[in-house]
């Protein structure tokens, strides 16, 4: 044997070493992968590498007896195997990295679901302790009064007691349409139609004009949120209108990806810095004594955009008039 072939048996020992460890280090891959999908590429890999390594010491051997013939059939096909080893290698680490993202991913909306519901949790307490509150007030002004035999404003506490109930009933209807908006099932929606009919139930107001600029197109979505979507913003232009006459006007821009429907109306406007925060669970901006509102309509709205991919925006100078802008995605599947 030559130094040339002793040089060639030493890399060859070599890097069948390191072919070996790495097969046993990919023992520890398949305990950390999360499906069996991946654990079965990379424990074939692990095999694709013990088969290295036999393949290398028949190379050594082969050098040792100095079948050259043999030599170079073998070396064609170790670089086709090789060829092959290095694909499966991306294409499993390729899958491995999509799958730890993906994972990755819904620890992330985990973790931001759960930040949402604890601040969901503590709203939705605060805010029904207050008509609790109320209604355990009037109760004991109600027991006093008929203890000490005052009757005379008895009726008046009975009647603001009953509307801390009806209060308390919408806190909690509010919640529970909110709770129930999970997952879409998408289909074609004309908005045309779709927004008539939830019209007809405002037509028998004299004091609400409704204008449809142009054609609303056809998107795709789920029926149910959507019309619950278009209630809720119609009903809210409607209950805090100041004018005499409501002007509502809804149209549609429409954009390489997406829609954007415009509600706008003639009210009073919002404030620019209110404008996130009438998204938020229970806020409203009108005096309870004015209107009685749970301010949930908006978060619903927010909350169905979101299921939909899209978003909910707010335009307004806080003087005169609101407009309200959905923008739905053309690509929602």
């Amino acid at each position: 044997m030559t130094l040339y072939d002793y040089i060639t048996i030493t890399f060859i020992s070599v890097g069948a070493v390191i072919m070996l460890l790495s097969a046993n280090r990919t023992k520890r891959i398949l305990n950390m992968l999360p499906t069996n999908k991946l654990r079965g590429k990379w424990r074939g890999l692990s095999i694709s590498m013990f088969v290295f390594f036999i393949g290398y010491l028949f190379v050594v051997l082969l050098v040792i007896l100095g079948r050259s013939e043999l030599l170079e059939f073998l070396s064609g096909i170790i670089f086709l195997l090789g060829s092959h080893f290095v694909f499966v290698v991306v294409s499993s680490g390729l899958d491995s990295f999509k799958k730890i993202k993906e994972i990755n991913q819904n620890l992330s909306d985990t973790e931001l679901k759960n930040k949402e519901l604890e601040r969901f949790a503590y709203v939705t307490s605060h805010d029904l302790k207050a008509p609790l509150r109320g209604i355990y007030s009037l109760a004991s002004f109600i027991k006093a009064d008929l203890e000490d035999g005052q009757t005379e404003e008895v009726q008046d506490h009975l009647n603001t007691l009953l509307k801390q109930v009806e209060r308390l009933e919408n806190l909690i209807n509010g919640i529970l349409h909110y709770s129930k908006i999970g997952k879409i099932t998408v289909e074609a929606i004309n908005l045309n139609l779709l927004v008539h009919e939830e019209y007809e139930k405002y037509q028998n107001l004299n004091n609400v004009k409704l204008e449809i600029q142009g054609t609303l197109p056809t998107i795709n979505g789920d029926k149910t949120q959507i019309s619950q979507l278009i209630s809720n913003l119609l009903n809210n232009a409607i209950e805090y209108n100041d004018k005499k006459l409501c002007q509502i006007t809804i149209s549609s821009e429409e954009k390489p990806n997406f829609y954007e429907i415009s509600f706008e109306d003639n009210g009073p406007g919002i404030p620019s810095k209110y404008h996130e925060k009438i998204f938020e669970v229970f806020q409203t901006l009108a005096h309870k004594d004015i209107h009685e509102s749970t301010g949930i309509g908006l978060s619903i709205v927010k909350k169905i955009m979101d299921k939909h991919e899209g978003e909910v925006k707010v335009e307004s100078d806080g003087k005169l008039g609101t407009k309200f802008i959905i923008v739905c995605s053309k690509k929602l599947k």
